[in-house]
């Protein structure tokens, strides 16, 4: 093989990586690198002084999970300006208490009923567009408040399920912004409610709510199980046949339970 061509082909072979190579990105906030200060836990720009900064979430979106709840705990106080506090503080209005945090996702019960002695729904009512939980194991597993609530309000009215329209319509006298975004609490929700009730009972009693002691109420979920029966919140011992295990129970709609139990909502954050 001639030498020369050799040579030849081998420099035109390189020199697209070298054209290429001369067109490497260099400009920092064209690389995403938009400070020009110094922050924590932020990347430097290989090329200058320019650092790729993490999103700090300050506060929550009451009605909407943006991740501020890993900020928060079980017990604290959700206020309506998205922020969790320890205690009721000055000037800020309280939503209600956190009892659920998941996946960098919250929520806060109202710290009393809104509602007592509400029927859930019509015994004939058979809710179709909700799943059965007929199993304890299955049901607290079940953290869709708000995906429950709408299919309830997309496929009944308000005379066969009153709770869900109270809870549609319902918002703090200060917090008027905040309609439509409460939920029914789901039973996995009620289940946490049981493990984390001292907590839970502190922060109610901070924002002078209505404590869950000595079973003083149940609390209605949107949780579906046999037609005609739906899962509550009950932390009473109780022998007769219906279910009851983790705080979470039901039974039928001729139980007495229906004529007594109350109506408490949830907000997502």
């Amino acid at each position: 093989m001639n030498i020369k061509f050799f040579l030849i082909g081998m420099s035109l072979s390189l020199f697209p990586n070298q054209l290429c190579a001369q067109y490497v990105e260099t400009d920092c906030p064209r690389l995403g690198y938009i400070s020009p200060e110094r922050c924590g836990n932020g990347l430097k720009c290989p090329f200058g002084e320019y650092w790729n900064c993490p999103k700090v979430i300050t506060k929550a979106i009451p009605g909407q999970c943006n991740g501020y709840a890993e900020n928060c705990k079980i017990g604290d106080i959700l206020n309506s300006d998205g922020t969790c506090s320890g205690a009721k503080e000055k000037d800020k209005i309280p939503l209600g208490v956190v009892i659920v945090i998941k996946d960098k996702c919250g929520w806060a019960m109202t710290a009393s009923p809104i509602q007592r002695g509400i029927k859930k729904q019509d015994a004939s009512d058979d809710m179709t567009a909700l799943p059965d939980y007929s199993l304890w194991r299955a049901v607290i597993n079940d953290y869709d408040a708000c995906g429950n609530t709408k299919k309830i309000i997309q496929s009944r009215d308000r005379l066969l399920y009153p709770v869900i329209w109270r809870i549609m319509t319902y918002a703090p006298a200060e917090a008027i912004e905040t309609r439509g975004k409460w939920c029914l609490p789901s039973a996995g929700m009620l289940k946490s409610l049981y493990v984390n009730l001292d907590a839970i009972n502190k922060g109610i009693s901070k924002i002078d709510g209505t404590e869950l002691v000595n079973d003083n109420e149940h609390i209605w979920s949107s949780t579906r199980t046999l037609p005609g029966w739906v899962w509550y919140f009950c932390t009473e011992n109780d022998s007769r046949q219906h279910l009851w295990h983790n705080g979470v129970k039901y039974g039928s709609c001729k139980d007495d339970i229906y004529n007594r139990a109350v109506v408490r909502g949830v907000i997502e954050f």
